[in-house]
C-alpha cells in the first residue's frame, strides 16, 4: 500500500489503482485526547466527493456525487487526499450501472477502513436537487462576545435544560500539513446550561488546534460530556470542502435523538 500522499506532490493515476487509498488508525489520536474502549459515544462519518467521474458501457463520460457512510466504531479512517486520488483513477474505467460504482467504492474503502458495514450512494445529475443547501438547527453562539484570556473551558449553569446551540466559527488545523480547515458545528443536549460566552471561546481557542476532522468531533464531544453532564448528547461538525470532498463526523451519547441536517450547508 502507498504511503501517505498528504503535503506532497502526487498525479493522478489514469489507470484504476485501490492501491491509492491510505487508511489511519483511530487509535493514536483517540488515546491523545482521552478516548477509551469501550467507545463513550456512537457515530458515524460522512463524507461527500463532488469530483467523481467513471464511464459507462459505451466510453461515455459520467459524472455523480458520492455520499460515504462509515460506523465511528470502525478501526481507521481513510485519508482524505487519498480517497481523491482513488476516486480520481476511475475516471477511465467503465461501469456497467451506477450500482457498480458505488459496490467498487463500497468494497475497497470496507477493506481499508476495518470496518463490518459502509454505505455509499452516488446522486446523478437529475437528482441534484435532492442535494439542497440547509440551514443549521438551533441558537447561534457567534455573537454572545466573549473574553479572550481564560474563556477556552466550558462553563455550566446550575440550571437543567434540552437546547440546540451551534456555531459557523469552527477551524482547526491539519496534523499533517497545518493547513487551516473550517466547519461548523451544532450541539443538541439535555444536561447542566452551558455558558453560551465559554461555549464561543472554546469553539474560537480550536484555531490552533491541530487534528483530524473526526479527532475534533470526538474531543468536543469528550469536553461537553464533562462540562455540563448530559444525559443526552450529540454533536455534529460539518466541514468545508478540500479537493472537492467535505467529511461531516457525528458522535453522541447512546440513546440520544440525532439532528438530521439532510443536505448541505451553503458552504460546503
Amino acid at each position: 500500500m502507498t504511503s501517505n500522499p498528504l503535503g506532497k506532490k502526487t498525479p493522478y493515476s489514469d489507470i484504476f489503482d485501490p492501491e491509492l487509498l491510505f487508511p489511519i488508525s483511530r487509535a493514536q489520536s483517540r488515546m491523545q485526547i482521552g478516548v477509551r474502549t469501550p467507545l463513550p459515544f456512537e457515530g458515524v462519518d460522512r463524507w461527500r466527493c463532488y469530483e467523481l467521474s467513471w464511464l459507462d458501457p459505451e466510453g461515455i463520460p459520467q459524472v455523480g456525487i458520492a455520499t460515504i457512510e462509515y460506523s465511528a466504531a470502525s478501526g481507521s479512517i481513510v485519508e482524505s487526499k487519498s480517497l481523491k486520488l482513488f476516486l480520481g483513477s476511475m475516471n477511465f474505467t467503465r461501469y456497467g450501472s451506477v450500482r457498480a460504482v458505488e459496490q467498487t467504492i463500497e468494497s475497497h474503502l470496507q477493506e481499508r477502513l476495518e470496518v463490518d458495514t459502509l454505505s455509499v450512494t452516488v446522486v446523478l445529475p437529475d437528482e441534484w436537487q435532492r442535494c439542497a443547501f440547509q440551514t443549521l438547527p438551533g441558537e447561534s453562539v457567534d455573537s454572545v462576545g466573549y473574553e479572550a484570556a481564560g474563556s477556552v473551558r466550558l462553563r455550566a449553569t446550575d440550571q437543567v435544560l434540552q437546547e440546540t446551540l451551534h456555531s459557523n466559527l469552527l477551524r482547526s488545523l491539519c496534523p499533517v500539513t497545518a493547513q487551516p480547515d473550517w466547519g461548523s458545528v451544532v450541539i443538541r443536549y439535555r444536561g447542566a446550561k452551558l455558558e453560551r460566552s465559554s461555549v464561543l471561546g472554546y469553539l474560537i481557542a480550536h484555531r490552533s488546534f491541530q487534528g483530524f476532522h473526526e479527532e475534533c468531533c470526538e474531543r468536543i464531544f469528550l469536553d461537553l460530556v464533562e462540562a455540563c453532564e448530559p444525559s443526552e448528547l450529540w454533536v455534529g461538525c460539518f466541514y468545508t470542502r478540500r479537493g472537492g470532498i467535505d467529511i461531516n463526523p457525528e458522535r453522541w451519547i447512546p440513546g440520544s435523538p440525532r439532528v438530521d441536517i439532510g443536505g448541505r450547508l451553503a458552504r460546503q
